[in-house]
């Protein structure tokens, strides 16, 4: 992890780069060389973290091929959806659950991936922790845009479907960012702006100037959403998104935001209707999603989080029995 933003992580953390604030992210290797770098350091340390599913079961599998102890917990590792008909599929998850088998434990981005990971690779539940994820803005604040458009934003198993019937129902200006191929084949009113793979700095603009935020998302057992949920909630604009594993951490339906179930279209009209007719909702919404964000999902807040579930998972293999 290049856990640059937190003094205390660097502080008492070590990476494989060399880590400068004033710098941002360093330049990353490639997964297979993070885990030959972890691996030829490892006996320095108690804790080995990995971060990534390739990175972490790569270096897994070169102490796993060497006899040696692993001293890991990982984190970010992220399963696929299950293929139960398909024998590569099989012999992948079996020797995943070898390799898991020697972590000290793995930390989730969301409660709901606890259960779901201990099945996948058969591991207790009592190896998981969950750790918020923390905010990607450096100074949270409430931004109110009464005549601003509407927002939708991420690359990761989004809903298009229910989200294109949303954008009919409403005459209101849409900005949708999305990936590369992303909506190619949408056919949409001058209204509806889309942005594919732009610069940070642009997206943010972008969610700064939003009214309110929609963020459909497809059913799945990971979590995702979640780093655009809480930019848009740093920024204090109401969010309307799918009840998912991703989600039902940070969002509490009617506090701080709202919750749908998958494909819940006419659901998301009814409470985006009820917000463009009641300005003050939307300060309501946006105020405590901003006060949420400070006080649980704050870069302080999750260091500590991560580092104490880190001593817990070293210290239950370390107790007797």
């Amino acid at each position: 992890m290049a856990f640059w933003q937190s003094p205390e992580w660097m502080e008492r953390v070590e990476s494989i780069y060399k880590l400068n604030p004033s710098l941002g992210d360093p330049q990353f290797l490639p997964w297979w060389q993070e885990a030959w770098t972890l691996f030829r350091r490892k006996r320095g340390y108690d804790i080995i973290h990995t971060m990534g599913i390739r990175e972490s079961f790569a270096y897994a599998f070169l102490c796993w091929i060497t006899g040696s102890a692993s001293r890991q917990i990982m984190t970010e590792v992220f399963i696929d959806t299950p293929k139960h008909t398909n024998p590569i599929w099989w012999a992948k998850t079996k020797f995943y659950r070898i390799l898991a088998r020697q972590c000290l434990g793995v930390i989730t981005n969301s409660s709901g991936e606890i259960a779901t990971n201990a099945r996948r690779f058969n591991l207790p539940i009592d190896r998981f922790r969950y750790v918020p994820l923390c905010t990607t803005i450096a100074q949270p604040e409430f931004l109110s845009r009464p005549a601003g458009g509407l927002f939708c934003a991420g690359r990761t198993l989004r809903d298009y479907q229910t989200l294109r019937k949303i954008i009919d129902a409403t005459e209101l200006p849409w900005i949708v960012v999305g990936g590369q191929g992303d909506l190619d084949d949408w056919d949409l009113p001058d209204r509806v702006t889309i942005y594919r793979e732009i610069q940070r700095e642009a997206y943010l603009q972008l969610l700064r100037d939003a009214r309110v935020v929609i963020l459909p998302l497809l059913p799945t057992e990971r979590a995702t959403g979640q780093v655009v949920l809480l930019e848009a909630m740093s920024y204090g604009k109401p969010v309307i998104t799918t009840r998912a594993p991703g989600t039902i951490d940070l969002v509490r339906h009617g506090k701080n935001g709202f919750l749908t179930e998958p494909g819940d279209a006419p659901g998301i009209q009814k409470i985006l209707g009820d917000l463009l007719r009641e300005p003050e909702a939307c300060e309501r919404i946006g105020r405590q999603a901003v006060q949420d964000v400070l006080t649980n999902h704050s870069v302080a807040e999750h260091t500590r989080k991560r580092l104490d579930a880190i001593e817990e998972l070293f210290q239950g293999i370390m107790e007797p029995g």
